[in-house]
């Protein structure tokens, strides 16, 4: 959520800065300037650009990234038997783990029953 926040911030601040720059050369044509800097500006708004079009794309893949490892971490569970007592430990993958039911690392699907219960241990 934070880093959401943050490239909205960022992608809000390179708007504002190239509009003022686009002001700013619209009042220097007015006064007569020269079509030297005009080239000079196009160069910098190209450059602010693809920049701006870098910084997005590699915040997307950092976030793809993150949440892809995140998915896929390993977690230990403990179902517990509330009639027995019994414990038992799997290991599963975050992404896999449901509400009653989740899939076990080595490929076991795992459906809890009524009495059972799941605890997740970090």
């Amino acid at each position: 959520m934070l880093k959401q926040l943050l490239i909205t911030l960022l992608v809000a601040t390179i708007v504002i800065v190239l509009a003022r720059m686009k002001r700013g050369r619209a009042a220097a044509r007015a006064a007569g300037d020269a079509p030297a800097s005009e080239a000079s500006g196009r160069s910098t708004t190209v450059v602010v650009g693809y920049s701006l079009a870098a910084i997005m794309i590699l915040a997307t893949a950092g976030i793809t990234w993150t949440r892809y490892q995140e998915a896929n971490e390993i977690v230990r569970v403990e179902v517990v038997d509330t009639r027995s007592g019994d414990r038992t430990v799997y290991q599963v993958r975050r992404k896999q783990l449901g509400e009653r039911e989740f899939t076990t690392v080595d490929g076991r699907i795992v459906s809890l029953g009524a009495s059972d219960r799941m605890e997740r241990i970090e």
